[in-house]
């Protein structure tokens, strides 16, 4: 239904000109429809994107040390007699130290200072004096880089979001999984997906149900967020383990998947059912876009076999065997077509009643000038249009009497 919106610099295109018959002019509309209807398809296309989660691992470390810019400018202005003169203005601008991870994904991630010094301690290797390129610099401008020390454990990890389009999230198709009531969330203790915290976030999310009875060390989250950076780029995949109390039953986790829409397109989603007291997994469910759901049912086979929960154990036995997993390609879902969730469809239409007033007003423009330069008489300016404009704006037209 978004696709109508297509029309609306369109219809006002052709009324405009009907209205002011400026018909050796039509060239001046087309390009006011083809501009409009490119801007609409650009806010579409991004409206139509999702966020996910990438990660990656640090390649290196590195700190900018702060810099000074010199920038010139022309400026106008009025001298004491009232004319418009032009001066040249220098200026000087401050730029502050930064410190960044460089991810293996090409990614550069801004962190703290102590954040770069930790890794920098950790890691051992050597220091690099570096000199990144600072256009116009004057001072200032240096900088260290410090290489990955290459051992598995030290390695820092970020997780950062990334943009894809998907076809199936507001699609009405058979891949849509519906809705999920307020009562429902709150009922079953739905997870909703974690925030980044300065470069990272958690992979083992609890139910607020079990929350305050199961506490997930950072030991163990580690072993996540390092497998989600070092599988991340070439498998293609970022795991999320969420926690709930077995006594909600495995109904849990098909609303918990139909809350997140099935994931996004790399996640691979496991939904344990924990009982705490006994330590022991009662029930699990995986699920993920994958066409072929292999890593999902030998996890599922796992956690029959170990009924004790060992989120440390299933991180080294999920890292063994990811190459059970291949992503599924979204763009197989390519002839749904897009869809967009109901507010983004206002969003859209009320983009293009904006473009089309700007047309209004560009061709009410065009219309007054046509008539103010027309001495000879040789443009028709009787149409409805030039009625309209006298009517509410007054009378735009020279003192030239037109017949």
């Amino acid at each position: 239904m978004h696709r109508i919106a297509y029309l609306f610099p369109l219809v006002t295109a052709v009324a405009l000109l009907l209205l002011f018959r400026n018909y050796d002019q039509w060239w001046a509309y087309l390009l006011m429809v083809a501009l409009s209807d490119l801007l609409l398809w650009l806010i579409i296309r991004r409206a139509s994107r999702k966020r996910e989660y990438l990660s990656g691992y640090a390649v290196n470390i590195q700190h900018h040390e702060a810099w000074t810019e010199r920038v010139v400018i022309q400026e106008a202005y009025t001298d004491g007699n009232g004319k418009t003169r032009h001066r040249t203005v220098i200026r000087y601008h401050y730029h502050p130290d930064i410190w960044f991870m460089k991810l293996n994904t090409g990614v550069e991630v801004h962190v703290s200072e102590s954040v770069y010094d930790r890794y920098r301690m950790i890691w051992g290797t050597e220091r690099t004096e570096i000199y990144p390129y600072h256009p116009n610099c004057v001072g200032g401008g240096g900088g260290q880089l410090y290489e990955w020390n290459g051992v598995y454990a030290d390695a820092g990890t970020s997780t950062y979001n990334g943009l894809y389009v998907n076809y199936v999230i507001n699609s009405n198709s058979i891949f849509n999984t519906g809705e999920v009531t307020k009562e429902e969330i709150n009922e079953f203790g739905l997870i909703d997906y974690p925030d980044i915290d300065d470069t990272e976030t958690d992979v083992v999310l609890c139910s607020d149900n079990i929350s305050k009875r199961l506490q997930i060390s950072e030991d163990i989250q580690r072993e996540y967020q390092l497998f989600n950076a070092f599988s991340g780029e070439n498998k293609q995949i970022h795991a999320f383990v969420l926690v709930f109390d077995a006594a909600g039953g495995i109904t849990t986790a098909l609303k918990q998947q139909a809350y997140w829409k099935g994931g996004n397109k790399n996640e691979f989603v496991v939904c344990l059912g924990v009982d705490v007291e006994e330590n022991s997994v009662r029930w699990c469910k995986a699920f993920s876009w994958c066409d072929i759901p292999r890593l999902e049912s030998a996890t599922e086979s796992y956690f029959i076999e170990h009924k004790e929960l060992d989120l440390l154990s299933y991180a080294s036995w999920l890292t063994q065997n990811v190459s059970l997993w291949k992503r599924k390609e979204f763009k197989d879902f390519k002839y749904l077509g897009i869809s967009l969730s109901p507010w983004r469809k206002v969003l859209v239409y009320f983009i293009a009643l904006l473009l089309s007033a700007a047309m209004v007003v560009i061709a009410c423009d065009i219309a007054i000038t046509n008539r103010d330069e027309d001495i000879s008489g040789i443009r028709d300016c009787s149409g409805y249009g030039y009625e309209l404009l006298d009517k509410y704006f007054g009378d735009n037209s020279s003192d030239t009497e037109y017949y």
